[in-house]
């Protein structure tokens, strides 16, 4: 019954959205051709790269090369640092790739799913950095993010360690790879792109019907899309309202990372649960990390 009542209740929301998206056909065109060249020219360059060269770097065994190396879990250290370099939803992406070659069990992955949720750096240190005057909360958001993460994983690390499968290389080859990195690649970008852009049509009918006041404003669109919350934050003037907006639409992911990083990881037993609970860990801890930060700073200057 539970269930029939959810379903009816997606049904007249898909119409309704539906109704009013032929209403206002001009203003979703010109959406999506908006947001598709946002997509190609910023997010699709950097992290369809990423993603290819991840899985060939899994492929050529590079998690077994730094374990040996390291003396450390390799495939744990692998999706930490690739996922705090590509950003989200990349974290997801590496811990279902590792998880499908048996090289992590679920255990491993589902621990891995609470703390990899990590902002691209280069994001939050370009193009966040030039809706600020003061250029140094940016990089004390970055910390607060970092650090949050990093703490999330201490605290729910596993009493007993769990061991990387050591997997034998076949003997593909590399054209072989690259076919199927790219093809993994691109299925990933089409889940990004789509959730994306659902959701940001949403936003854009429901702003142009309702008439909010600017924090509403800003919320609502931080909710659904973090990126076009997170810009419009430079229509506040206080730098550290600002600051836990954005750390509070980064941390919680907004609902089109959440349904990206479902999309992600729906063919495998990895847990959603254990990603949506660790992200509001996430947020308090950041808050609290970036306030003593700006604190501190304050306090010695």
């Amino acid at each position: 019954m539970k269930k029939n009542y959810k379903n009816n209740f997606i049904i007249t929301f898909l119409i309704i959205i539906l109704i009013l998206y032929t209403i206002n056909s001009n203003l979703v065109v010109n959406s999506i051709l908006e947001y598709t060249e946002l997509f190609i020219k910023k997010l699709f360059p950097a992290s369809f790269i990423f993603f290819i060269i991840s899985s060939l770097l899994i492929d050529y065994n590079l998690p077994e090369k730094l374990s040996k190396l390291l003396h450390i879990n390799g495939a744990i250290f692998y999706i930490v640092i690739m996922s705090m370099i590509s950003g989200f939803p990349s974290g997801s992406k590496y811990i279902k790739d590792l998880y499908q070659k048996n090289i992590i069990d679920i255990k491993t992955a589902n621990y891995l799913i609470t703390f990899t949720h990590f902002p691209n750096p280069i994001f939050i240190l370009g193009s966040v950095t030039t809706i600020f005057k003061n250029k140094i909360y940016p990089v004390y958001i970055l910390i607060s993010l970092i650090l949050s993460n990093l703490l999330i994983g201490l605290i729910t690390h596993p009493k007993n360690k769990s061991k990387m499968a050591y997997i034998k290389k076949d003997n593909k080859s590399f054209s072989i790879y690259l076919t199927n990195s790219i093809t993994s690649s691109i299925k990933t970008m089409i889940i990004i792109y789509g959730t994306s852009i659902f959701f940001y049509l949403i936003v854009t009918i429901i702003n142009n019907y309702l008439k909010l006041n600017l924090y509403s404003y800003i919320l609502l669109n931080g909710i659904f899309d973090l990126t076009k919350g997170i810009f419009l934050t430079s229509l506040i003037s206080n730098e550290t309202i600002k600051s836990l907006l954005i750390i509070s639409f980064i941390s919680l992911g907004g609902i089109s990372i959440n349904m990206q990083v479902k999309s992600i990881i729906s063919d495998t037993f990895i847990s959603y649960k254990n990603f949506l609970i660790a992200r509001f860990y996430q947020l308090i801890i950041s808050i609290i990390i970036f306030l003593i930060i700006i604190n501190w700073t304050n306090y010695i200057n």
